[in-house]
Order: structure tokens, then sequence, then C-alpha cells
């Protein structure tokens, strides 16, 4: 979920290479994004594509969508990107060294990543950087309280103290960047493992008066923040875009292998396929607030919020306090009251926000291309050669069906219904002046050779409750991804039970799960 450009070679030429093994040729792709370019009436508020809650669904406020776009960077950090994957004679890394385990907020640690921390000198323990505001309206170095934005530098070679703007944000993993949502939320994180490192001053050894020594506290504070995270993923975050009875499935059956395939190929399934459709998830237009130190934006354009952070548009950060962002419009619990203009989510499905489909958001790699992350993500696809949907779904319902779990789809006729009467849809509700001509032959092999990230979208419109969640393929990929999440949270080591010690100290005796309950109980200075 990346808004980062890319410059690539043409990766449909026919010296393309092995992996490259799609069928659909530049001008049938060309025509899919533009589709899904054009498809995006329904993400209109008036239309009623609003994820809201839906009987047992308890809907996915906006929130969600980033949560997820962090939780993805946390699962995948390429070395590589995909382009390279041909020229080196070899394929990515996944540079994760630990699945969920938040290395996209704390790196390799403060010896690796030292620009992320400040260390107090008193005890030895470390804080993730926090950043202030600017004042609205003008740009200016007074900074404003609270600090929940991103730490930002500026930089010259000739000149290190030279005004300029803020081109370095001071964070191991710059995509957390990408927009200024996201941002705020990965300063958010920041806070609830500075307050847990803080309170590691006061809670003694578990069975012993002991207190925690200084060299140990910054790691239990971190294991600490990532037990809640995983639970926060689990039990707030998947039951919301995933399946019910998918979700059992892997409730159920510990260490369960749904896709018949390795770890590597796992990571591309979701890296390329379920991370890329959830850009159906993003609205075209937010609010941030309800007015903050007497200046009210109202409902905030996605470009701008792309545009708002050091990668794009470093002369507009730090970010301004009116953009301070009221989480109470992001996230909620169940049958909680809300505000009349609360941010939910767009349902999964295929199709664009406006915001998306420019090139701040996706740079066309070619002239002829769509900008947008559409024809981007149908490109990175291509590139990695995830190969046939339909084998994928052979493969999962061959494991499932050995492990005697039953098959949560008809494997022989999945592929066929979904793509067939998906793409019918999709080609009627886009008019003929906004797509290019495409033969009937052409528009049959396009159907035939769908890409998994198309293919997802049109399986949880179909499948997914008219796109409340992942449809069933998707929610086993998903799953699969988040393996670590489902594992039993029963504190085993010493370190396991230091920082439930350590939790129960910070937040009270009861385990947070959801994301209302950690921002109501996390302060923000």
């Amino acid at each position: 979920m990346s808004h980062r450009d890319l410059e690539v070679d043409d990766v449909f030429a026919p010296s393309g290479g092995e992996s490259h093994r799609s069928s659909l040729t530049e001008e049938m792709t060309i025509y899919l994004a533009t589709l899904l370019n054009n498809n995006n009436s329904s993400t209109n508020a008036a239309k009623g594509f609003l994820n809201k809650p839906s009987g047992n669904h308890p809907g996915v406020p906006a929130g969600y969508s980033y949560l997820f776009q962090l939780a993805g960077h946390d699962l995948v950090f390429s070395s590589l990107v995909p382009r390279a994957f041909d020229d080196i004679g070899g394929r990515s890394q996944n540079l994760r060294q630990e699945k969920l385990g938040l290395e996209t907020l704390f790196g390799g640690g403060p010896i690796v990543c030292p620009h992320a921390f400040d260390m107090n000198h008193r005890d030895g323990t470390h804080r993730l950087r926090l950043g202030k505001f600017r004042p609205a309206g003008r740009m200016a170095d007074d900074r404003l309280a609270p600090a929940a934005d991103l730490p930002r530098g500026r930089y010259s070679a000739d000149a290190p103290e030279a005004d300029g703007p803020f081109t370095d944000v001071l964070i191991p993993d710059s995509r957390n960047d990408d927009n200024n949502i996201l941002a705020q939320l990965t300063a958010f994180f920041h806070a609830v493992y500075n307050k847990l490192v803080t309170q590691t001053a006061t809670v003694p050894m578990p069975g012993t008066q002991a207190q925690i020594p200084p060299h140990h506290r910054s790691r239990v504070a971190r294991h600490a923040t990532t037990r809640i995270y995983r639970r926060i993923l689990r039990h707030d975050l998947l039951p919301r875009i995933m399946p019910a009875n998918v979700l059992s499935l892997f409730d159920d059956t510990p260490n369960l292998e749904p896709l018949g395939r390795d770890a590597a190929e796992t990571n591309d399934l979701f890296a390329y396929g379920i991370a890329r459709m959830a850009h159906s998830m993003v609205r075209p237009e937010y609010m941030l607030n309800n007015g903050v130190a007497g200046h009210d934006l109202g409902e905030v354009d996605l470009r701008k919020i792309i545009n708002h952070s050091s990668l794009h548009e470093p002369g507009m950060v730090p970010t301004p306090i009116d953009w301070k962002i009221d989480w109470d419009l992001f996230f909620t619990a169940p049958d909680a009251p809300l505000a009349d203009n609360f941010n939910w989510a767009i349902r999964f499905g295929p199709h664009t926000a406006d915001g998306m489909t420019l090139a701040t958001a996706g740079k066309p790699t070619k002239e002829s291309y769509p900008a947008g992350t559409a024809m981007r993500d149908l490109v990175r696809e291509k590139w990695v050669g995830l190969g046939r949907v339909q084998d994928l779904i052979a493969a999962s319902a061959a494991a499932l069906t050995a492990q005697g779990i039953a098959v949560p789809f008809e494997a022989a006729t999945h592929y066929d219904r979904v793509a067939a009467t998906g793409m019918a849809a999709l080609d009627a509700a886009v008019r003929s002046g906004h797509k290019p001509p495409m033969s009937d032959t052409d528009k049959t092999t396009i159907t035939a050779n769908l890409p998994l990230v198309t293919f997802l979208a049109l399986e949880a419109q179909i499948d997914g409750s008219n796109g409340a969640t992942y449809g069933p393929l998707g929610g086993l990929i998903l799953g699969a991804a988040f393996g670590p999440v489902f594992a039993d949270d029963t504190p085993m080591t010493t370190d396991d039970h230091i920082a439930v010690a350590l939790e129960q100290a910070t937040y009270g005796p009861a385990p947070i799960r959801d994301m209302p309950t950690l921002i109501t109980a996390t302060e923000i200075t």
C-alpha cells in the first residue's frame, strides 16, 4: 500500500522472462486499469458504498485502512524493487526478521537506527522520537504541542542549519510517511511505546521487588507494545475485513497452511494481491477533525493528504496544527455513538477513489499508461509473476483437504463464476467513452487471465457481502500472512511475564484488544 514512484523497464516485452506468466498484453492491462480508474462513482458516499455495520459485520471505520497499511509495511519490506528480479537472475527477499514484530516502527533498534530514537541518559532507555506541529496557515519554525507528528529534519551539506523543506523523516521505514493519516497513526504508536518504556522504571520484575534492569527496559517495552498491537490486529482489525468462517479456520487450526505455497510465495501473494487490493478501501476525502485552534478544515481531499509528507511535498511539513487528527472520527467501538461526519472506509471492490487515480498516488511508468495505483499495481504483479489464480485456487483446495479442513469455496467453479460475473458487471459499469476499445475476444482473454489483485476485488464484491470483507480466497491469503496473531498469547518467557506486568501497570488489568480503548488510554502531550 505504498504511494511511492518507481522507474521501470517494459515488463510486457517478449523477453520478459520466466516470471511473467500472465497472458495479458499491454493493451489489455491498460484496458483493465482504465476500468478500475473509471469505476469510481461507487466510492461516493451518496451511493451508499461506505463500509458501515451490517448484520453481524461491525463495519470498517476508515482508521483501520491505515492500521492495515501499517501492518502491511510490518509484514513485507522487499530487498529489491520488482523490476530487478530478472535483472539479477533471482528473487527479492523479505527483509523482515519477524512477521508483525513492529520492525516497521523500531527497525533494528537504536544501534542500527539511531536517528529514530532519543536516549534517556539517566536510565539508558530509548524513546521513539516524535515531532510537534507547526502553526496553521503559515510556514514557521515555531512548534506547537502535542508531539503527535513524525520527527522530521532538514539537511544540506553546504549549510546543515539552513532554512529549507523538511526532506528527511527520522523513522526506520519511510513508507510510513506515504500519507499524513498513516504518518500520524505511526506517531501514535510511537507514543504507546514511549508510555510503556517510561513505566518500566516503576514496574518490578515478576515475583520479586527488584526493578527491571535499565538495559532491559527498552526491549521489554517494545515486547509489550508488540503484544498489544498483535492483539488488536487479531481481535479488532481482522474481524472487520476477513470472512467470519475463514477467520474461524485459523482460530480452530494452529499453524494452518491454507495455500500450498511457501513463505516467500505467501509474502508475494499478500504484498502484490491483498495489500494492493486494499487500495479500494481508501476514501476520496476525510474529516481529520472538527476544528483545531480556531481553524476548521472541513473535508480534506485525498490528494492533499498524500502530499503532506516529507516524501511528496517536504515544503508542507511539519504537519500544521489544524491537521491534527481526531482519532474518534477514524476508530469506534461497536455500538458507540458516532459523529455525523465519522469516516467510514469504502467497501472492497474493483474501484479506485479519485485521489488514487492521480500521478501523486502512482506515477505512470510510461506515457501511455493511466496514472494512479490501478495500473501500477497491475504492472507490479506482472513483474513478480504470481502465477494463474486458477492454480492458486486448486493448490489451496488441495492443501486444506489434505489437512482435513472443509474448503470455503467450490474449487472447480470458483474462478469462472467470480471472473465472469464480476468482469461483466465491471465492464457494464464504465461507459464506452471512458474506456479504450476492446474486442470481445480480448475481453474473454482478460476474464480468463485476471491478475490476482483484480480477482480478489471481484471476489470481495461477489462473495464478501458486497465488499464488506475480503472473499474466501482473499481471507485465506490474509490469514496465512497474519499467522503470528493467531499464536497463543499466554505468557511463557520471562520477557512475556514482564510485558504483561508492564501493560497492566500502564493500561490496567484488562488486556487491550481494540484501537478505541488504546486511543482513550494513551495521552498525547
